[in-house]
């Protein structure tokens, strides 16, 4: 069975997202994706999905109507939303599914301290694929849905599975709290002064609003570059630190581009990323230099608790 979504309003920045676009760096394409992966993740195991696609919405959401038939829906992060079901308006609960019919509305107020969140459903969407991916980044007009984020009036047409059951979490993600973000230590790390790099890991740095999905800019004490502000153009991976003439570190996001010539003092640590992707600016970081058993360590068990979160999944009722 086909049904219709469509998007009364668009939201701030609404894009279609998945696992991303796999190993197309070495001509210019980054991999982008979902900035919050584990959010998509639980929010798919909740509509039976195994397409792992979800709508990536950044702060302010869209607000959606069921135009056909009817699908299985879930809402993942910490987000205020509305639920209108035949006509009865109630507030909305995050990590929970939900059966719409046509008609029905979910209306996404905001996101809660936090940037990303994400509406899964249950079926395949009826769209082309690019580079085997639904992903889209609208900077580089790249990706499916003609590399656009969604604008108002879209419809997207989704056949969907065979599942009609409601389900919630046994156990719910714990919203993170900490403001210390774990790094290892770059390739250029020797380029910084050794007075630099004990402030790099004393100091407080503050997030600045010159941020998005491509990287964040930092605001803090200057790092002092004793070697040379630039390096030969090399490639450049999610989380990587770079540091350019004005010592003012910027991170590397989802969208990061693939090269890049500023050296390198640290790169946050893949345990870690979700919880920087999610600080909104304003919010003052701590770095930790941590060693690469530890930033293994620390993945694993990140992997183990969102495996358990999404085994704890029950019917809605039972």
């Amino acid at each position: 069975m086909i049904s219709k979504i469509k998007f009364l309003e668009p939201g701030m920045i609404t894009t279609i997202q998945d696992n991303g676009i796999k190993h197309k760096q070495h001509i210019g394409i980054s991999k982008g994706g979902a900035a919050i992966q584990s959010l998509i993740k639980i929010g798919n195991a909740l509509v039976d999905n195994k397409d792992h696609w979800s709508i990536e919405f950044i702060y302010k959401g869209p607000k959606i109507k069921i135009e056909e038939g009817q699908c299985i829906v879930s809402i993942s992060g910490n987000v205020d939303f509305d639920i209108t079901k035949n006509q009865i308006n109630e507030k909305g609960k995050c990590f929970r599914s939900y059966l719409l019919n046509k008609n029905d509305e979910i209306n996404i107020n905001h996101t809660i301290q936090s940037v990303y969140g994400y509406i899964s459903f249950g079926g395949s969407l009826k769209l082309k694929k690019i580079f085997n991916s639904l992903s889209c980044n609208p900077r580089s007009k790249i990706g499916s849905n003609e590399g656009s984020k969604i604008k108002k009036n879209d419809i997207l047409e989704i056949e969907n599975n065979n599942n009609i059951k409601e389900y919630k979490l046994g156990i719910e993600p714990e919203i993170p709290i900490t403001k210390t973000i774990r790094v290892l230590e770059g390739p250029q790390f020797n380029y910084f002064s050794k007075k630099s790099i004990k402030e790099f890991f004393k100091e407080n740095y503050e997030v600045t609003n010159n941020t998005d999905k491509m990287g964040m800019r930092l605001l803090g004490k200057k790092i002092e570059n004793i070697v040379s502000s630039n390096i030969k153009s090399e490639a450049i991976i999610k989380g990587a630190i770079q540091v350019p003439a004005d010592g003012q570190p910027i991170i590397l996001l989802t969208d990061h581009q693939t090269i890049g010539g500023y050296p390198k003092i640290a790169v946050v640590i893949s345990a870690d990323i979700e919880i920087l992707s999610q600080i909104i600016p304003k919010n003052k970081i701590k770095f930790k230099k941590v060693n690469l058993k530890e930033a293994y360590v620390s993945l694993d068990i990140k992997n183990k608790i969102i495996n358990k979160i999404i085994n704890s999944k029950i019917k809605v009722n039972e």
